[in-house]
């Protein structure tokens, strides 16, 4: 019997905002210019002061340039879901969906079944190169399902573009034969 597991997402995220590594470094350094250009213009103007002409003002605008590169460069490489929960194991079969290699649910007893297969692990999402994360980290995939007159709906990360050809081509049509599916 062949089995086919993905990771489960947890519904919320380990911080309150997910800001990816990539997009801090990107907009400290843009914001670090920013705020030094304000200051530079402030003292210039009330003080008569150029800071730009001293060493240590140098080195700042290019550590926060470099910052900001790091950032744009980082993004190219980055997942946009780096900072979601995994929180177990999913797997599908042509008997039944497993939960965590614990919680069963047999096909046969299971009505409605949805996949929805949008998402997989390194898909381009953003061409912009402003720190955002321009990869998928995969995650954007659920199944949905009643069982037992209760409605089950999990989120799950779909490793590779051939992980997700496994499921739709192999896997799915196999489970047709015990249950209706719409995807």
């Amino acid at each position: 019997m062949e089995k086919l597991a993905f990771d489960l997402v947890a519904n919320k995220k380990k911080s309150k905002y997910d800001i990816a590594i990539s997009e801090k470094f990107f907009y400290i350094g843009l914001g670090g210019l920013i705020l030094l250009l304000a200051v530079f213009k402030v003292f210039e103007h009330y003080w008569g002061v150029t800071l730009e002409d001293f060493p240590v003002v140098k080195y700042m605008i290019y550590g926060l340039m470099i910052c900001a590169m790091i950032g744009t460069f980082y993004g190219l490489v980055d997942y946009n879901g780096n900072n979601r929960v995994i929180k177990g194991i999913i797997t599908f079969d042509e008997n039944e969906i497993t939960l965590n290699h614990i919680e069963r649910f047999e096909l046969s007893e299971i009505g409605n079944l949805k996949f929805s297969l949008n998402d997989y692990k390194g898909r381009p999402i953003n061409l912009i190169t402003d720190g955002d994360p321009n990869r998928s980290y995969g995650g954007d995939n659920f199944v949905e399902f009643n069982y037992r007159n209760k409605t089950h709906k999990y989120q799950f990360v779909i490793d590779s573009l051939r992980h997700k050809a496994l499921l739709v081509d192999k896997m799915i049509p196999k489970m047709r034969n015990k249950a209706k599916i719409n995807y």
